[in-house]
């Protein structure tokens, strides 16, 4: 089987490593992948096309896929895409963003082949007329992340669940294994044996809900002056959402600066004590969340996106409302009970075994493929 999948990106952020991840696994499985990419920024020292490379796969960047869908750019990958996907034998094209779906999906249907798209934001699709154009005219399979999302779309597009695919977001398990060797950070943190450490993982945007976690802290000064909130991520904001009101609410020695860690972010995650987590970003299987849990951390978290069917209450984490007094009263309760925060770990880890590993992503993906592919006189959700 040879499969094109198109990314109509070319940063390594939100769902670009789980694609890769993905790629990566299909090949091991013996179905050949292209991936095809957006032409990486000069200047940038990380993209999708060199990490993919890194892994072994197939890397293209002559075509534009072009975000926004630029008239000029998007005409040229209209002329040359086809006539690609018949050179190379392609059998099916995967597009996992709306922008490379319109694109990849006129091409492949003018090629008479078979669509898949992945929705990798984990909650339903905006019923938009051209959403409910590529549903009905260029879609033959609909991979989600979430079980909310899969109903919801199931039922707004009018799409068969026999042609839908629900998959656990996944995640490298050898790479996020707390047992692993690493290097001890809390030192280098000025973290002492007495203290607690909490931490988030998020880029610093106004919707990520900072105000929210700061509030918390700002609350637990008092009843828990152990506690420590370690922030590892960037963004051009962090001085205005983060910095300065750290500063303005006195909590300067008890919140933690990293910025965003690559080679050692293992590291990070394996000093936490908890793992806050408030608002899914442009990844919304939230694999900050999956990358904790694999760590085995206990999470408190909102109940935003898909949280709820990733986080389970009282077992690998604490849910709470948006609302500073709650998420304080979580923190402060997996804060001070020690056994509860190891036997949190100890189940978020169990759950992350089991149910987080790209070759079992994968497996079902190319069960999925064989699926679609042996089904017969079908162009949209009206043949059920």
């Amino acid at each position: 089987m040879k499969v094109l999948h198109l990314y109509s990106d070319w940063r390594w952020t939100g769902p670009a490593e789980p694609t890769v991840n993905l790629c990566h696994a299909l090949g091991r499985l013996g179905i050949e992948v292209i991936l095809a990419c957006s032409p990486p920024l000069d200047g940038y020292p990380v993209s999708l096309a060199e990490e993919a490379r890194k892994r072994g796969l197939r890397v293209l960047t002559n075509f534009y896929l072009h975000r926004y869908l630029n008239p000029m750019k998007t005409l040229k990958d209209l002329c040359t895409l086809p006539s690609f996907m018949k050179r190379e034998g392609i059998q099916l094209v995967h597009c996992h963003l709306s922008h490379d779906h319109a694109l990849g999906g006129w091409a492949a249907r003018a090629m008479g082949l078979r669509i898949i798209r992945s929705n990798h934001k984990a909650r339903p699709m905006k019923g938009t007329l051209g959403n409910k154009w590529l549903m009905a005219r260029w879609t033959d399979g609909i991979i989600e992340f979430s079980r909310v999302a899969m109903e919801r779309d199931s039922e707004k597009f009018a799409f068969p669940h026999h042609r839908m695919l629900l998959v656990e977001g996944a995640i490298d398990l050898e790479r996020f294994d707390p047992t692993a060797p690493g290097k001890d950070v809390r030192g280098e943190l000025g973290v002492n044996s007495n203290e607690i450490l909490c931490g988030i993982v998020a880029r610093v945007q106004r919707h990520r809900r900072w105000d929210l976690v700061l509030g918390a802290m700002e609350i637990l000064a008092k009843r828990v002056p152990q506690l420590r909130l370690m922030v590892i991520g960037r963004g051009t904001h962090l001085e205005e959402l983060m910095v300065r009101p750290v500063r303005e609410r006195g909590l300067g020695h008890r919140v933690i600066f990293t910025g965003y860690r690559r080679g050692d972010y293992v590291d990070y995650l394996r000093a936490m004590d908890f793992k806050v987590f408030l608002v899914p970003g442009s990844d919304g299987t939230c694999r900050a969340v999956r990358e904790a849990m694999a760590m085995g951390k206990p999470i408190v978290c909102t109940k935003r996106g898909m949280l709820p069917e990733l986080v389970e209450e009282g077992k690998t984490g604490i849910l709470v409302d948006e609302k500073p007094e709650e998420l304080a009263s979580a923190m402060e309760r997996v804060a001070l009970d020690r056994e509860l925060r190891e036997r949190m770990g100890k189940e978020a880890r169990a759950r992350a075994l089991r149910d987080f590993s790209v070759e079992k992503q994968a497996g079902n993906v190319a069960e999925f493929y064989e699926r679609i592919l042996s089904m017969e006189n079908f162009l949209g959700p009206s043949s059920h």
